[in-house]
């Protein structure tokens, strides 16, 4: 299982370099300081990170 999951966590595997090239120089130029990184809560879990929430809808819309 665990060397299932290193080989998914290569991009390079599955995406062309372009693209790879493309996403990375966009997110590395995106400020995404204005969002709070985890939602606020006193109870329960941390939550999702919603800089990679909004990196994911990112791709998916591109």
């Amino acid at each position: 299982m665990y060397q299932l999951q290193l080989l998914l966590n290569i991009p390079e595997l599955f995406t062309s370099q372009s693209k790879i090239d493309f996403y990375s120089s966009m997110f590395k130029n995106l400020d995404l300081s204005s969002i709070p990184e985890f939602p606020s809560s006193s109870h329960g879990r941390k939550g999702y990170s919603h800089h990679a929430m909004f990196r994911a809808f990112i791709v998916i819309k591109l």
